[in-house]
């Protein structure tokens, strides 16, 4: 099948971050790194790639990943984030472009042969009307085939309850490829504890093979 491949990085890491908590809650967040070759490898498997677009926002830094992805085959539409009144730092207009660049897919190609792979378990509507929710529902109303890949923390539940109701979407979880698609980079990171830095050594976890 031809693959339209849509990834949602902030989801994708937050849900990642959620899980290294549960399973190595010992581990320090800024040691914990994706690796992206295996999860790209994961959620394409067994089909042909016609296109991939990777969504996130900047800073943080992440140049070793736009340009991985860039290498792989996926276009990288990355916004800067904005700073909210409190002097909070918000991402802003990266799931819109998802939502857009979707929409778009949907009505330039024929559902026949073809799977929309959605990297995401974000269910929530923008403010502007828009959402991963109704694209989906729009494509299976198409006649396509669609695919969630989420970890199970982000997952929104709007989605198994569309898997339900229509056999061609498939829900697939990430959690039980953990040890495979993350690692921590081993060193000695610091953490705040009533206004000193106190170090917090991590050991060297490498990635596993994918199965």
């Amino acid at each position: 099948m031809n693959a339209h491949v849509f990834f949602d990085n902030s989801n994708i890491w937050g849900g990642a971050q959620a899980v290294r908590k549960l399973n190595e809650p010992k581990s320090h967040w800024a040691a914990f790194r994706v690796y992206y070759r295996n999860l790209f490898q994961l959620i394409e498997r067994g089909h042909k790639v016609h296109e991939a677009l990777l969504a996130g926002s900047v800073p943080p830094s992440c140049d070793p990943l736009w340009e991985y992805a860039r290498h792989h085959g996926y276009s990288t539409d990355l916004l800067r984030r904005i700073t909210t009144e409190e002097g909070a730092e918000a991402e802003q207009g990266v799931d819109e472009i998802l939502h857009l660049k979707i929409a778009n897919c949907l009505l330039d190609n024929d559902p026949k042969d073809s799977v929309l792979i959605l990297a995401t378990g974000d269910g929530a509507e923008s403010q502007f009307g828009t959402g991963f929710k109704s694209q989906v529902t729009r494509a299976l109303n198409h006649g396509w085939q669609v695919q969630i890949w989420s970890w199970k923390p982000t997952l929104n539940r709007c989605f198994g309850q569309l898997a339900k109701a229509n056999a061609n979407l498939s829900i697939n979880l990430l959690d039980p490829y953990y040890l495979s698609i993350t690692f921590l980079q081993g060193g000695t990171y610091y953490l705040k504890r009533k206004g000193a830095n106190v170090p917090h050594p991590v050991a060297e976890r490498i990635v596993a093979p994918l199965t």
